[in-house]
């Protein structure tokens, strides 16, 4: 069921807006209508690092309260529950910490959240002064975003005006743009690698959302429209907006000249769900990205025998400075053909663990150097009809993943056959702590029989 935010209905319909506003310069003079250059030459833009692909982070509120982390295909790949309803959620520029504002806020007294990516617990609070907490008759803050300078850049359903907040003291000021007369704030702002802003609007309830760039020098000028969206995120240069029918849409061009025009758009996934906001660890303008790595041991190690039990462990270590998704999945067919998974060894220290069929998946996500530890155990079948050998890799599947050497998530183990076992004077030794060795006389027994003429 798609939950719309019922604040926008109400303020956006409500005949007391009387929005006056302009579309201003650093001075706060008027500069240019909606649609039309602007009347001073943009500022040069300072081109940013190409970054590589990070996840997407959407809120979701009104009947399901989720924190969800997307890949860039629109597949969860983390969920956890939110206390209340943030009208957007926003990393810091080095993605060590993500915020969220309650939504809709009462006058006076909205607030500024920290929340564990990996719970969605709050962590602390710090309530949000100055003119941004003094709009009425809600504050209904509804757009977050970082600056590259540790700012957060913020809307509000109530005004076009755009403002700042210091996440450190919660102190607003406003921003030297607002959006043009008759629109507000749909709810978010992403600085482009170009050194733009991006902005995303709303002239009421059901129209498409007017995206804007903010140019360096705070002139603002509208691009296009997009379906109505409440949260947007950045990942390598590409710009995911999360609209309010719960649809996930790519923007697949980003012009620089005026237009009203439709902005060409994929939609990715239709979740269905209902978006409040969306973030990501580039959204400022850096280029953070996840990073986690994987590592694989079996006990005993190199060879086994027939009834031998064999204890994998997955490692996953956060080695970034963000949290991340750790997900891999492990191939036990050519386990399984040789061996039996022990019912119910499979343990994870944190995360899902699962085995459907022959794949063995393990999801969870990590605060930055946190570690995962997965363990399942095999028994080597009595007799053993497979082809001798148990060959299993795991391999990350969420985006920043690695092994941590070559071969470091690749465990090989050859099964002895029995009937090396059963020769005369077979050394039973395999390096695997077992052994299975023959007794003096039957070693005596093997030496006269090599004697007999």
């Amino acid at each position: 069921m798609v939950n719309h935010r019922p604040a926008l209905r109400r303020v956006l319909t409500s005949a007391s807006i009387g929005l006056v506003l302009a579309v201003t310069g650093a001075a706060g003079a008027a500069q240019a209508d909606v649609g039309a250059a602007p009347a001073t030459a943009a500022a040069a833009p300072t081109p940013r690092a190409e970054c590589p692909p990070t996840t997407l982070w959407a809120n979701t509120g009104g009947a399901t309260r989720d924190l969800i982390q997307y890949d860039t295909e629109g597949t969860a790949l983390s969920t956890a529950p939110l206390v209340r309803d943030y009208g957007d959620i926003a990393f810091s520029p080095d993605g060590s910490t993500l915020y969220g504002v309650d939504f809709p806020g009462d006058a006076g007294a909205t607030t500024l959240y920290t929340i564990d990516p990996v719970t969605g617990a709050e962590t602390a609070s710090t309530p949000i002064t100055g003119p941004l907490a003094e709009v009425t008759p809600l504050p209904a803050v509804n757009g977050l975003t970082a600056r590259a300078d540790g700012a957060l850049i913020a809307g509000s359903f109530d005004t076009g005006q755009i403002f700042l907040i210091d996440p450190a003291t919660g102190v607003s000021t406003p921003f030297p743009a607002s959006f043009p007369a008759g629109v507000v704030s749909a709810g978010d702002f992403i600085t482009l690698d170009d050194g733009d802003i991006l902005a995303f609007g709303t002239p009421d309830a059901t129209s498409p959302s007017p995206v804007f760039r903010i140019h360096p020098d705070n002139t603002i000028v509208q691009i296009g429209t997009v379906p109505q969206t409440f949260g947007a995120a950045k990942s390598a240069g590409t710009v995911y907006a999360f609209a309010s029918s719960g649809d996930i849409n790519r923007l697949d061009s980003l012009p620089t000249t005026a237009s009203t025009d439709p902005l060409p758009v994929t939609t990715v996934k239709a979740t269905g769900s209902g978006f409040y906001g969306a973030t990501s660890t580039q959204d400022s303008g850096t280029c953070v990205t996840p990073a986690y790595t994987v590592a694989k041991t079996a006990t005993p190690a190199g060879k086994a025998d027939e009834g031998d039990d064999i204890t994998y462990q997955v490692t996953v270590h956060n080695t970034g400075t963000t949290p991340a998704s750790g997900d891999f999945t492990d191939d036990l067919g050519d386990v399984l053909d040789d061996a039996t998974l022990v019912p119910g060894s499979l343990t994870s220290t944190t995360g899902d663990a699962n085995v459907s069929g022959d794949t063995l998946t393990w999801t969870g996500t990590l605060d930055p150097d946190a570690t995962a530890t997965i363990t399942y155990r095999v028994t080597v079948n009595t007799p053993d009809t497979g082809n001798h050998t148990l060959s299993n890799t795991a391999v990350p599947t969420a985006p920043g993943g690695t092994c941590t050497a070559t071969g470091a998530c690749t465990v090989t183990i050859k099964v002895n056959k029995a009937e090396d076992c059963d020769k005369p004077g077979h050394e039973h030794d395999h390096g695997n702590g077992h052994d299975h060795g023959h007794d003096d006389e039957a070693g005596t027994w093997s030496k006269q029989k090599a004697a007999r003429p």
